[in-house]
């Protein structure tokens, strides 16, 4: 059961930003390219694409929950797997599966333990002799880990843990450099909480950002765990998409210490949500913003007094009408009309670092469309209220490390 190959090649366009060859783990230089597509989710100018690799590789035999199976390379383990017809996931049966996996090698919530170590199956290349294991219960019985960013003051005035990996593709992702980077050591929700050092006396807040930090869900639940125990009184705040917060998911971060959840609302139509997160099945992208509205609708109905929830709308009249964008507050407003919402100013970033700053007269007439839909509490984030994104020539200096 053999697979077309695949190989990753570099276009006209590329501005030779250093991307591809220092923020991703990439087997080119010691195996060559496998073919995973990491390369292409951070590339910002679309420059990588993945073409059919002529003639075939060497047989690769290997061990799957102790049964002997074989591919051609070169491959990777997770593009081997599902060659076999075996999905990977810890946390998501049906069709859950691949919308839970960022395809990067930031989440590793695609990982699976491969002689005993858990490693991600996305970006390894498939060797001679593996004794890879796929069951839910052995993967989930090992420490979870995934790949982070911690920021501590300055420049940010609170803690913060950034989530490398994201299920969605974003042209204007503000965070880019590190929602598709998969450099750096994974850790470990102890390790994580270790490195932000927190002070229970001083620090009061620690957020969760990224990248998408839902993607690895015992990963998320265990540091919200150990964020707890290390700082009993301190306010812990999860921003999300909203896409995989099923009610169940959200009542175990609430169990675990939760405090403050963020949901980004980025559209209701789902033609919108393809267009702006990347998404090539309006199928895809309608479970998405269902799951994420479902999880407002669930966290002010039963968490309300337990959980401050402010909610983000995300708007550039390039990408969402005026309509839809007071549907949207329509539907909030039935929800609680008292509900915070931040309505955001889409700025220049990622693959459209051209988009046009918005006058400040049409983010206004934006607020005060979703006030008219019945909203009390709106506030608006534009201008220079929201840091630039860093620029690929820039990289290097984009680091706050």
């Amino acid at each position: 059961m053999n697979g077309k190959r695949q190989i990753a090649v570099r276009g006209k366009s590329c501005l030779h930003c250093g991307f591809c060859e220092e923020y991703i783990t990439c087997s080119r230089s010691s195996q060559g390219c496998i073919g995973c597509g990491a390369c292409l989710a951070g590339c910002p100018q679309n420059a990588r694409r993945l073409e059919e690799r002529s003639g075939s590789g060497p047989e690769i035999s290997f061990t799957v929950d102790n049964k002997p199976c074989s591919v051609k390379g070169p491959v990777s383990v997770l593009n081997a797997l599902e060659e076999l017809g075996l999905a990977v996931s810890p946390h998501a049966p049906g069709d859950r599966q691949k919308a839970s996996k960022c395809g990067a090698g930031g989440c590793w919530n695609c990982s699976v333990l491969i002689n005993k170590v858990l490693t991600p199956a996305c970006i390894t290349p498939l060797r001679k002799g593996m004794d890879i294991v796929t069951s839910r219960k052995r993967i989930r019985s090992a420490e979870p880990r995934r790949v982070v960013t911690l920021m501590r003051p300055a420049p940010h005035y609170h803690p913060s843990v950034f989530t490398h990996g994201c299920n969605f593709r974003c042209d204007l992702c503000h965070n880019w450099n590190i929602t598709f980077s998969s450099a750096g050591k994974a850790l470990s929700p102890a390790e994580t909480v270790c490195g932000l050092a927190l002070d229970p006396e001083r620090d009061y807040w620690v957020g969760i950002s990224g990248g998408e930090p839902t993607l690895n869900r015992d990963w998320l639940l265990q540091t919200v765990q150990k964020l707890r125990q290390a700082a009993p009184d301190i306010r812990i705040q999860l921003d999300t998409n909203g896409s995989l917060l099923t009610p169940e998911y959200i009542d175990e971060l609430v169990i675990a210490g939760i405090t403050d959840i963020s949901p980004d609302l980025k559209a209701v139509d789902p033609k919108t949500c393809c267009r702006l997160c990347g998404i090539g099945s309006e199928q895809t992208a309608r479970m998405y913003l269902e799951t994420s509205w479902e999880a407002v609708r669930y966290i002010d109905d039963k968490y309300r007094d337990r959980i401050f929830m402010a909610v983000s709308l995300p708007y550039h009249p390039m990408f969402h009408s005026r309509e839809e964008l007071s549907q949207a507050a329509k539907a909030l407003s039935v929800i609680n009309r008292k509900l915070p919402v931040t309505l955001i100013e889409y700025q220049p970033a990622f693959r459209l670092r051209d988009l046009p700053f918005l006058d400040p007269t049409v983010m206004q007439e934006a607020r005060q469309t979703v006030l008219d839909a019945g909203l009390e509490n709106v506030l608006l984030q534009g201008g220079s209220g929201i840091p630039v994104a860093v620029d690929p020539l820039d990289l290097a200096m984009g680091s706050e490390e």
